[in-house]
């Protein structure tokens, strides 16, 4: 058994060590896949014969089985025979397939960390492996994950556990469990507009009645009620010029206090006389799942600074940069007013 741990942790490493990861998230992976796969030895990774990993496999199945039956009753095995095989027949293929479904998962997982090894911030956070309660989970949810698209949801679950910890805490998991194909479809799409946890109507549009109660009801986005925005803060750049500011992660949208305040609806809503921008709010577990899925923040935002540009036509829209490690705004971009201060719509 240490042998064949010692050979998966070997062959995950060999995987992800070209990839630019770093020590502590190599470390975090490294435990997760020792604990996961056992004694199982990958064919396609480890230097072993592939005759030999299969024995492997059947004999970790073949304990857990008898461990199993040891619960039915020794007596009843040593004078049922038939009950014995049929026991071995049955239970056999079960724990079989389970381990072939927990494999597919893995396998995934060490493909996601190779295309995304995580950042320096995440590799400087977090312990050296991952929580015991958490695996126990995982590995009940992975082990019944039959659908090749469930297989790729729970793998961006373990993946993105291992590069931040802490992530995907019990009742998150439940919640990606239960998810129906269609709400799981919707929610991705709506993703897609993901600026932090907010989506803003600007880009996402209006939902309809039914989406937004099927995310409600999930779990995964707050009731919307009467709207919720995203307020702006007040503050001056270097020239003492006032500005309208939204901060989204490490960039930041800036509208010039030029002209008057207008509401445009889904872009803009004027809220106690400063400008605010209309969103839905993700929960804290429909936040959770939203960092497994794929979007562009960089690109978000410049979309955003247009939709903001035509609803304020009078200001200058500005994009910043936070840099990593510093506490000053950088402007890399600009948008000028597609109108003089003071002059009317002409439309």
């Amino acid at each position: 058994m240490a042998e064949d741990s010692q050979i998966n942790n070997v062959s995950v490493s060999g995987e992800l060590t070209e990839t630019g990861i770093k020590a502590s998230i190599m470390s975090r992976a490294v435990s997760a896949w020792d604990r996961l796969w056992g004694a199982k030895a990958d064919k396609k990774r480890a230097p072993i014969d592939a005759d030999i990993a299969e024995t492997s496999a059947l004999s970790e199945a073949r304990v857990k089985m008898i461990q199993a039956l040891g619960e039915l009753g020794v007596d009843r095995l040593k004078s049922d025979p038939e009950f014995a095989t049929r026991a071995m027949e049955n239970f056999l293929p079960s724990l079989l397939r389970r381990q072939e479904n927990k494999d597919a998962v893995l396998e995934l997982a060490v493909e996601d960390l190779r295309h995304n090894p995580g950042s320096e911030q995440e590799s400087q956070a977090g312990p050296a492996e991952l929580n015991d309660a958490f695996l126990n989970r995982f590995e009940r949810y992975a082990e019944d994950a039959t659908d090749e698209q469930i297989r790729e949801r729970w793998a961006k679950v373990l993946a993105s556990e291992v590069r931040k910890p802490g992530t995907f805490s019990s009742k998150v998991l439940r919640v990606v469990d239960e998810l129906d194909p269609s709400t799981a479809q919707l929610f991705e799409r709506v993703c897609g507009f993901r600026m932090e946890n907010v989506i803003p109507k600007a880009l996402s549009s209006n939902l309809a009645f039914v989406e937004a109660a099927r995310l409600v009801s999930a779990g995964l986005l707050v009731e919307p009620g009467l709207g919720q925005i995203r307020n702006s803060a007040e503050l001056n750049d270097r020239n003492g010029v006032g500005l309208w500011f939204w901060v989204f992660g490490s960039l930041g949208i800036a509208a010039t206090k030029s002209g008057d305040l207008r509401h445009e609806e889904g872009v803009i809503q004027i809220n106690e006389s400063k400008p605010a921008i209309p969103v839905y709010v993700l929960t804290d577990v429909g936040a959770a799942i939203a960092s497994i899925l794929p979007y562009n923040l960089a690109d978000l935002t410049d979309q955003l600074s247009a939709k903001i540009a035509s609803a304020m036509p009078e200001s200058e829209i500005r994009r910043y940069i936070l840099p990593a490690g510093t506490n000053e705004w950088l402007q890399f971009a600009t948008i000028q007013p597609k109108q003089p201060t003071g002059s009317s719509d002409p439309s």
